[in-house]
Formats: C-alpha cells, structure tokens, sequence
C-alpha cells in the first residue's frame, strides 16, 4: 500500500461512535445495555432510556437453545438468573392437536440417539420402516434422548462424555421476562450502563439525511447519541413514528392478531421440562412452567372469534387456579421493512412481531445484537455494513416466519373456519420449495445458516403428518426389517439413559431454586 492510500484512511479513533442510547427497557433494552456494555470499549457512553410509568409487555417466557451462547459472552451465571427469575429448563415444545385433534408430537432439542450410516441421516432409515408398514413401529420423536426425558420429567445437564446418549441433547430456559430484564439491568449498570428515567416526547430528526439527533424528555432535557438503539416495543417511537420504516404485514399467512394471557398456580405433580403449544379450534394455546407459577397465553385471530370467546376457551382449559384475570394484548404479524435505518436499530417488538409459537423473540433480539456487534459501524454509519445488516435481518425474520407457518399449513383440521383457512392458504415461494423438496426424497431444503435444523423441520413435518412419497436414493442398503431392529434399539438406548436423570423438579431444587417470595 502506497503512503498516498494509507494517508486517505479515516482515523478509527476519530470517527469512531462515543455515545449510545438505547430506548427503552424490558428484556430487548437490558439484553441490548448488556451486551453492548460487554464488547464495547468503557470509552464508549452507553445509556438506556426508560420510564417506570410506561408498562412492559413481558409474555416471552420461553426460549430457545442459542440463549445460551448470549448468557457465556454476557458472562451471565446460569444458575443466579434462573434463581432470580424463577427459571426452570427446557427440552422442547411439545405441539398437541396441530395435524389432527387428539394428536401430540415434541419439537424437542438436539439429536437423535445416535446415527446408522455416515452418508444417509437416520430420518431416511426411520422412513424406511414406517413406509414399510413395520408392526409396532416407534414414532420418530422416540429416537431422541430430549423426547424421553422430556416425557418423564427428568433433566439434568448434558453429558461431555463422548459417545454417551445424555450428551446428545441441549436446553432452554422458562423465565419470567420482566425477572429476566431487571437481573440484566444489575449486570448492565455494574459494567457502566447509565439508566435514565424519563418520558421521551419528541424526536429530534436529523437535518438533511436519514437519522435521528436526539430524544426529548417531558422535563425539558435533550439526549443526543451517535446510535439509537429502539427497543420501544409495538409503539417503535424510532423506527417507526419517527422514521416511519415502512411495515411489511405478513397476517394473510398468520392471521392471529391477539392474545389472552394469565398466570395460573404451579402444578402439585412436577415441573414440565418443555413447553406445551395447545391448538384450540381457533389459534393456539401456551403453557409455560415456571418455578411459582405457570404462564398462560391463548393466541387468536379476531377475524374468527371474539375476545370474550377466547377468554372462555382459554379459562376453560388452564391446567391450575388463575392467579390474576386474564389481560388482552393486541399485535400485528409482520417487520419493518429494515431494522437498521439512519442511525437507528431496531430490536425486539420496534422491528417487528412473530408470535411466540417457537419461542423466537427472545432470540431475535439476540441475533440482531450479534449481527450490530459483527458489522458496528462508525459515525458515518457506513451503508455498506447497514445493508449487510438490514439484508441478513430480513432472511433471518423470513425464515422463522416460514417455520411457523409450516404448522399451520400442514393441519388436517377440518373442525373450524380457522384451519380451513390456513390449510387452505397460500404459502410463500420458499417454503413452497422446502415442502415440495420434503415431499419428494425427504431432503430438507435450507442452508447451514437457518436457525431451524433437520431435527427441528423434521419433527414438525413427521409430526403433522407430512410424510414423503419415497426417502433418499441411497436409503435402499437395507432391508426393512433390519432397519426396524436398529431403530427400536436406539430407542430402547435413550431410554436407558433418559431413566438415569433425576425429576426435573428435583433438579431445580439442587442447582437453582428461588428463594421463597
């Protein structure tokens, strides 16, 4: 490189971003003040903007897997926040009625016991026996150690021993989110994240180019920053009042557009280790175990039922004594068109809104603050990384928006307008090209980099009944029958060990209980 190009590059110290603002709390603002604070330079001011009088949404409980990878790099002690939000863990979501009324299927975490073959995965020789007409055939799930742990109610953390078929499992948490955000507030203010209190009543917007210059508070003070960060929930002050991103809605492939929630007592038979998504005739319902208590959350679509009806069905059906009276929340499926716009990002509910039927917007925030930290930008906010960002944003949102459309499409309800409808619907070209891939030769059609793995597509699919015309071309080394030997001995193996954990229950007790309110 000549001296005359290494004069032409800018000083990093000299345009780097020396103040961030992050509006609002909840999880998104916490999650986001934490991880900042922990890759960022102590030079670099950091500040959350938030006000007690203002009320937080706070239905996401559940989790998935990759929450775990957010709390190692905030260096976050497992076993103090679960304390603290009364936490309990999570093989799986276990889907009752989907495909048809009365069946249930795990989406459960990790692999399957172990593999047959190096070059075919065990889904093909499992279909080679259930296509087969094997006698007393176990069902797919069965082959994995989370689903027969799972079913028992037993957990532990998972072997390092290689080899070990307790090793072949992950994890997630239940929590309570609200818990979940002050205990990240305690980290965030002890790694130098400065909490405001206040009401933002206007937004200062920048004069002659796309951005933001400052929030103003009701009692006259003005807050400047390089970067906003918006984690305003539904309200998306930034992003959408004050930049007024464009909101692409996607609620003609998810018509649910509310939920009914309420809290109900824990049960007296044990902690669940896995979630339960509960279809009703019109949308779905949740159930969340926590250490004191259990969450409840019915989803619906106006267009097929009254509040009133929901709050009937969802009343009718919790499992223990409601603590409090149900509470509505209103939503609209769908994204900003760009989460990164000006010098504002969007995270959590200001970026858009996937219900919670995977457990998804907790990691959404998650992945956008990786993403923000892989591609910071600098003052002048370079358009390069930002349409790196608002590209990769848009193909992670599109691809969890298909894997939760896949368990409404492939229903065979017939019982209400509802699944009428959404059997009925038409699907986006990619998942259609997913489907028709499956449907073939049972080669899943997605990259590396999609969220949603083999174990998971498969469970939904086998699940729901969606079964292919044939299994892969290298799947016919085999006779039927031998294959069948082998799956039931896996099956068997995970059993085996899956009886070796301790009750969940009992698990909690030992390594993480709350303390008694």
């Amino acid at each position: 490189m000549s001296d005359n190009m290494i004069s032409q590059v800018a000083d990093p110290r000299e345009e780097r971003i020396r103040d961030v603002v992050i509006v609002g709390g909840g999880s998104a603002g916490w999650m986001a003040a934490t991880m900042l604070a922990t890759a960022l330079s102590r030079e670099i001011r950091i500040r959350l903007v938030e006000s007690d009088a203002i009320g937080i949404v706070g239905v996401g409980e559940a989790t998935i897997p990759p929450i775990k990878k957010f709390n190692r790099f905030c260096k976050v002690d497992e076993q103090a926040f679960l304390r603290e939000t009364n936490g309990t863990f999570k093989l799986g979501i276990e889907f009752h009625n989907w495909g048809m009324p009365g069946d249930r299927y795990l989406h459960q975490f990790g692999f399957v016991g172990r593999e047959l073959d190096a070059m075919v995965k065990l889904h093909n020789w499992w279909l080679t026996g259930r296509l087969a007409g094997q006698a007393d055939y176990p069902a797919w799930e069965d082959v994995f150690i989370a689903k027969a742990a799972a079913r028992a109610n037993r957990f532990a953390l998972p072997a390092h021993r290689q080899g070990d078929p307790l090793g072949r499992f992950t994890y997630a948490y239940h929590f309570d989110a609200l818990l979940y955000g002050k205990h990240l507030r305690r980290l965030a203010e002890a790694r130098g994240v400065e909490r405001v209190e206040g009401t933002i009543v206007d937004v200062e917007r920048a004069d002659g180019h796309e951005g933001v210059t400052a929030l103003l508070i009701e009692d006259g003070r003005r807050i400047e920053a390089d970067l906003f960060i918006d984690c305003s929930g539904f309200r998306s002050l930034l992003m959408g009042e004050a930049l007024n991103e464009p909101f692409d809605d996607w609620s003609h492939w998810l018509p649910a557009d509310r939920a009914m929630v309420v809290p109900s007592a824990p049960a007296k038979d044990g902690i669940t280790p896995y979630t339960k998504g509960i279809a009703h005739p019109v949308g779905w319902q949740w159930r969340i175990p926590l250490q004191n208590r259990i969450g409840n959350g019915h989803v619906f679509s106006s267009s097929f039922s009254s509040e009133s009806e929901a709050e009937q069905r969802l009343m009718a059906t919790l499992d223990t004594t409601p603590l409090d009276t149900p509470r509505l929340l209103k939503f609209r499926t769908g994204r900003r068109r760009r989460a990164w716009a000006g010098n504002v990002v969007a995270l959590g509910l200001s970026s858009g809104f996937l219900e919670p039927l995977e457990s998804t917007s907790i990691h959404l925030v998650q992945s956008g603050l990786e993403r923000l930290i892989e591609l910071f930008p600098t003052r002048r906010m370079d358009a390069v990384l930002r349409d790196r960002y608002n590209a990769q944003s848009e193909r992670e949102w599109m691809q969890v928006r298909d894997f939760i459309i896949v368990h409404y499409k492939l229903t065979q309800r017939t019982d209400s307008e509802f699944w009428k409808y959404t059997a009925a619907m038409d699907i986006p070209d990619s998942l259609s090209a997913v489907l028709d891939l499956w449907k073939e030769r049972a080669i899943l059609g997605v990259d590396g980099g999609h969220l949603f793995q083999l174990g998971s597509w498969s469970s939904i699919l086998i699940g729901q009944n969606f079964l292919p015309q044939g299994v892969h071309a290298l799947a016919d080394r085999a006779e039927p029958a031998a294959v069948a030997a082998d799956i039931r001995r896996i099956v068997d193996e995970v059993n085996r060990a899956a009886s070796q954990l301790p009750q969940h229950h009992e698990f909690i007790a030992r390594y993480c209980a709350a303390p008694a309110s």
